[in-house]
């Protein structure tokens, strides 16, 4: 049995399918992205690094867009375990609930005592992000939790991703959801100027035009159990890795057509998951890049708060060093050797056993079919049917 067949006969058969490395490497590395982008940004004026390093700092936000592709891929892998539930929608949704609220309420908690970042914090406000529908609302889409509005979009995504996963079973009908989600998201780009006052941001902001990212990775799901039968799987995975740095110099050059270069993105870290997924290279999944995987949920929250707080001592760095790069190295580094320790206890002692037991409970709640386990040839059929 290969590895992407192993993963999901175990996903059919355990009610917690061990983790899988590649998966959490590529979520740490995201994470660590953007802690990067916002040491250089979030200071103004912003710190400045060389040239050649430039484009990789201030291209972190595409670590947002590695965590949707990752994520939707994750939530995939996921799904055999509600397969076998006598409420499968049920439990699914309070297992998402569970690993996503806990932290971000507590989060809220945080920035109604100390304001980081300088947003309207009323009872609306308060009500929308509880409710994670802010990113609905013009006016709120940007969240009370600083970097919060991905969470916004994530939890929309996860009302949708039911359905497309019941519904979109291959490759072939996962590329046709992509071009469907384009098009719509174009259909809106065109169009909300007729409902929103501000219309540029509300966009930006919207599921509707993340939503394609997303489908990336339900590509890459159906796509990597086809390659991972090849014989030549490895060469194929490597030549996918190879191809990543190719698309981000040509995205970042504006060498791209066909879509919005935005979407390029997705063809990018679908490339990478499906490559990894082939041929997970040392370089990338390692136990280090693994274990902020695990933590990366907290580091994401938690960085944007640290930052802010330190941005004197920042301005400090580069008063006493001559080379900005090395200032913004320094910084960087300070920030890290904060927010991984704190994110680390906050995964332990919050985050952690909050979704543990939001499982244990989402289990009970959902129940369990009178079924026996998928075989996991009919597991790996079912993942990669047309």
């Amino acid at each position: 049995m290969d590895q992407f067949s192993a993963w999901l006969m175990r996903a059919s058969r355990d009610a917690t399918p061990k983790r899988v490395h590649f998966l959490d490497a590529l979520r740490g590395l995201a994470a660590v992205w953007v802690v990067v982008v916002h040491v250089a940004m979030l200071p103004s004026p912003r710190l400045q690094v060389a040239p050649f390093l430039d484009v990789f700092v201030v291209n972190g936000v595409m670590g947002v867009e590695l965590f949707f592709v990752v994520s939707a891929f994750s939530l995939c892998l996921s799904m055999p375990v509600h397969d076998r539930e006598a409420h499968p929608m049920l439990g699914f949704a309070l297992r998402r609930f569970f690993r996503i609220a806990p932290l971000f309420y507590l989060m809220i908690l945080v920035m109604c005592i100390h304001n980081f970042s300088g947003v309207v914090i009323d009872g609306k406000s308060i009500l929308l992000n509880l409710t994670f529908v802010f990113n609905l609302v013009p006016g709120y889409q940007t969240s009370l939790v600083p970097a919060g509005w991905t969470i916004g979009v994530e939890m929309l995504f996860y009302l949708l991703f039911p359905l497309l996963y019941r519904r979109l079973k291959g490759v072939a009908l996962a590329t046709f959801a992509l071009f469907i989600a384009i098009g719509v998201a174009t259909v809106f780009f065109m169009t909300v100027s007729l409902f929103v006052d501000d219309p540029f941001n509300y966009y930006l902001y919207s599921i509707l035009y993340r939503a394609p990212i997303f489908t990336f990775g339900l590509v890459a799901f159906y796509a990597l159990p086809l390659l991972e039968k090849r014989p030549d799987r490895k060469e194929i995975g490597l030549a996918l890795l190879a191809s990543v740095p190719v698309l981000f110099f040509a995205i970042t050059t504006n060498k791209v057509a066909l879509f919005d270069k935005y979407y390029w993105e997705g063809v990018m870290f679908g490339a990478l998951v499906v490559g990894l997924g082939l041929a997970p290279i040392a370089m990338i999944v390692n136990p280090v890049s693994a274990w902020l995987g695990r933590i990366s949920y907290s580091v994401y929250l938690l960085h944007t708060p640290v930052i802010v707080t330190l941005i004197p001592t920042m301005r400090s760095i580069q008063a006493l060093v001559a080379s900005q790069t090395v200032a913004f190295a320094l910084s960087l580094a300070m920030i890290l050797a904060l927010v991984i320790p704190a994110a680390f206890l906050m995964n332990y002692f919050v985050e952690d056993p909050i979704n543990k037991w939001g499982k244990r409970l989402s289990s009970r709640v959902a129940g369990l079919k009178n079924v026996e386990p998928l075989s996991s040839q009919a597991v790996v059929a079912e993942a990669v049917r047309n």
